[in-house]
């Protein structure tokens, strides 16, 4: 059986009534999930595992996948119409997609997201399907050298969104860097920066300090202009058709972005250990450097929303390769994701495709699929979050608020976080008042564990001999890349601020 054949006969499986329930109610679940600040995609499969027991594995796949996929996207939900990320992935969505809700552009802002993710996981998913094996195995020559340049390169981000002020950017990141060193030393475990605060150990979790940083800090600048007077509505409502719908100009617009922006979520997702929170940066970052008018990234630009949610949802297709392939989880979803293989009897890696190769494309085609049902399943009820969001501040604000609390204690059912995430909300609200780019903190928090792990492996491999990281051919592909983006980068600062003492 070819593949194609056998792709169909996973799409015939799928839409039979029994199998299509499963694969609608894990959206469902995934997109409530995703939406509410502090409940992941990951914990959305989670919480599903302990009910696919007695399922089939293609049931109990197609649910958690869908699951999966619903959730990243249900992150951008809450971060376009209360500045709030519901998820990691969704960080990059705040600026453009709460900056098009402030104009009215609420419903314009979430089908731009929608299709913009469903377009990524799309994307992802064929390429799973047509080139995973040999994906993988070529993802399998990045070792630590090669991850700690690429991280080189992902810190160039930094420098481009570090706005008018490059040294408030680097400040911003070096912020970043420190708070991600806190915890346990991984290679001598010894405790660090965690003043004798035992859950400090641990280090700090991405989720708390993504709603303290941007959610909660959001809502102290808001309470704010409350206490002055300030009483609107929490979003404004439409004045025009053209801002609740996704236009054929608007398509026009982002499609090359979908296109780039995914094919990085795919790279992303083909290397274990980065994840949907860093693609989505990166996608935002490349949308901007190679876009006609970058000066309207972050004041509500539909193309900053497509670019950072199809590059986090093409992660989720993506994930599925070294996971398949190799055995080998690409990011923590993609972890809790192999205990469910387990439960069913499947165990991932190379032997899969012998020993249940329906099932495969079964699971592709549940990915595929979960897409068509995402699309119809959010633009049936999109209206209602946007009504519910469009409420006076003075009573959104504190629904808010208690969401945050409620999401990031859940997280691990200790206080310790909630005092973390306000925390952060402090940080965030200073940031803010003193103008320092937020996102810069975000991107060095994401990135200092990876490259500090991935840093300290090589020189331990190589008895501390810095060459190392000029020692393969794709550690030089990568040195390359980033001195050509820092020399772009610049350059564009330098006509920014000719252009500035001109006017």
């Amino acid at each position: 059986m070819d593949v194609f054949s056998a792709l169909a006969s996973g799409f015939g499986e799928i839409l039979q009534l029994s199998n299509l329930i499963y694969l609608v109610l894990g959206v469902v679940v995934g997109v409530v999930m995703g939406a509410i600040p502090g409940l992941t995609a990951t914990m959305a499969i989670t919480l599903i595992i302990p009910l696919t027991y007695y399922l089939t594995p293609t049931q109990s796949l197609i649910m958690l996948l869908a699951a999966y996929n619903a959730g990243n996207f249900g992150g951008s939900i809450s971060a376009i119409l209360i500045s709030t990320p519901g998820t990691p992935a969704a960080a990059a969505t705040v600026a453009d997609g709460y900056g098009l809700a402030q104009k009215g552009q609420g419903g314009k802002a979430i089908k731009t997201a929608l299709f913009s993710s469903c377009f990524g996981c799309l994307f992802s998913s064929i390429v799973l399907v047509l080139v995973a094996q040999p994906i993988a195995k070529y993802a399998l020559k990045f070792g630590p050298a090669e991850y700690t340049v690429l991280m080189v390169f992902s810190l160039t981000i930094i420098a481009s969104a570090a706005k008018k002020s490059m040294i408030k950017g680097l400040i911003g990141g070096a912020l970043g860097l420190l708070f991600g060193c806190v915890g346990t030393d991984s290679m001598y475990t010894i405790p660090r920066l965690s003043f004798g605060v035992l859950k400090l150990y641990s280090g700090i979790d991405l989720v708390v300090m993504l709603i303290g940083a941007l959610a909660v800090s959001q809502l102290l600048i808001q309470v704010e202009k409350v206490a002055t007077g300030w009483k609107e509505a929490q979003l404004p409502p439409a004045t025009c058709k053209d801002d609740k719908r996704f236009s054929l100009s608007d398509l026009k617009t982002c499609f090359k972005t979908w296109l780039r922006s995914s094919a990085i979520g795919c790279a992303i997702g083909a290397l274990p250990g980065l994840g949907p929170a860093l693609a989505c940066y990166i996608g935002y970052d490349a949308a901007k450097r190679g876009s006609k008018h970058p000066e309207k990234f972050g004041t509500g630009y539909v193309e900053g929303v497509a670019a950072a949610e199809a590059a986090n949802n093409a992660v989720v297709g993506a994930n599925m390769i070294p996971l398949l392939s190799l055995g080998v989880p690409g990011d923590t979803g993609a972890a809790v994701l192999i205990g469910a293989f387990l439960v069913q009897g499947l165990t991932p890696g190379p032997l899969i495709f012998t020993e249940s190769p329906q099932t495969v494309y079964n699971v592709y085609a549940g990915l595929i699929l979960c897409n068509i049902v995402l699309l119809l399943v959010v633009l049936a009820t999109y209206k209602l979050f946007v009504k519910l969001c469009s409420l006076e501040t003075t009573i959104i604000f504190p629904v808010v608020a208690i969401f945050c609390i409620i999401g990031v204690y859940a997280l691990n059912s200790t206080l310790a976080d909630v005092w973390i995430m306000l925390f952060f909300a402090v940080i965030g609200y200073i940031l803010m008042k003193f103008d320092f780019p937020t996102t810069t903190m975000l991107v060095g928090f994401i990135l200092s564990p990876i490259f500090e792990k991935n840093f300290r492996r090589a020189l331990t491999l190589s008895d501390g001999d810095f060459s190392t990281f000029f020692s393969s051919p794709l550690c030089w592909a990568f040195w390359i890349i980033t001195a050509l983006s820092l020399f772009f980068i610049l350059r564009g600062k330098k006509k920014d601020a000719n252009l500035s003492d001109g006017l």
